[in-house]
């Protein structure tokens, strides 16, 4: 165990990109294609030698940028789910001059609807 700890010792170590990239590579060699397996095998290269890297703030910094563009994916996907979960009930109106968007609810029919932005009343189908 020290010789495990010794070779470890000053390298940057597991995070949570490497252990994604690992699985992800396991992912790419169960496949039975050859551009799919030696894509995974990559991947876990890639991960193993980020895990021995003496660069800690290179890692670092590999490492913010990742969970910044997982934080953009969830963010567009929780965005996708709420636009879907408020269709049935909830019209989205633009106004003509202003452009901006107004909730009103369906089943309605013709309504006049003022902007709340730029005063401007409009008809409008709910």
């Amino acid at each position: 165990m020290k010789k495990f700890n010794d070779v470890f010792k000053g390298s940057y170590g597991w995070d949570f990109l490497s252990k994604y990239t690992v699985f992800l590579g396991i992912l790419f060699t169960i496949s039975r294609s050859t551009i799919s397996v030696v894509l995974g095998l990559l991947l876990i290269g890639w991960s193993v030698w980020r895990s021995f890297s003496k660069n800690k703030s290179k890692r670092y910094k590999e490492l913010l940028a990742f969970e910044n563009f997982l934080i953009k994916i969830k963010q567009k996907f929780n965005s996708l789910i709420y636009k879907l979960s408020q269709y049935k009930d909830i019209k989205i109106l633009t106004c003509p001059s202003c452009a901006q968007k107004l909730r009103v609810p369906r089943r309605k029919g013709s309504i006049t609807v003022t902007c709340k932005k730029c005063g401007k009343k409009f008809e409008g189908k709910s």
